[in-house]
């Protein structure tokens, strides 16, 4: 796999991982509030996905540098939500500027349904709770 696939799929992978670690901050200081409760979830299914095509072609994952402590603290959820939203615009430019390297077919297929998710799914209902 070419060096700047493998590049895209670990910078993906530890965008997901932060926001992962982010909703979980959330859900440790607020509570199992929505929408953080459920979309951590998927969080954790896109970063796994991500680890999958490393793990298939024999390369390396490497550890998440995110914790519950080295990462932002909201006074409130809708802070936390206005935040959030702005991280899922930030993923989704993301994944448009990978989308436009020559991906395989797998890889492609991986970084579009993270994205949908993320501008179909995820911004709106952090949107809707601001």
């Amino acid at each position: 796999m070419a060096a700047n696939v493998v590049a895209a799929i670990d910078t993906t992978l530890q965008d997901e991982r932060h926001a992962e670690s982010i909703y979980l901050r959330v859900l440790a200081d607020h509570g199992n509030v929505l929408p953080f409760f459920n979309i951590v979830v998927a969080e954790q299914r896109h970063s796994a996905s991500l680890e999958a095509l490393l793990r298939g072609r024999g390369l390396p994952v490497a550890e998440s540098p995110w914790t519950l402590d080295n990462v932002p603290r909201f006074p409130s959820v809708r802070e936390a939500c206005a935040a959030a939203a702005t991280a899922e615009v930030d993923n989704v430019a993301l994944y448009d500027r990978f989308l436009s390297f020559d991906l395989p077919a797998d890889v492609r297929q991986v970084f579009t349904a993270n994205r949908r998710a993320s501008i179909e799914k995820h911004l709106p209902a952090f949107q809707l709770c601001r």
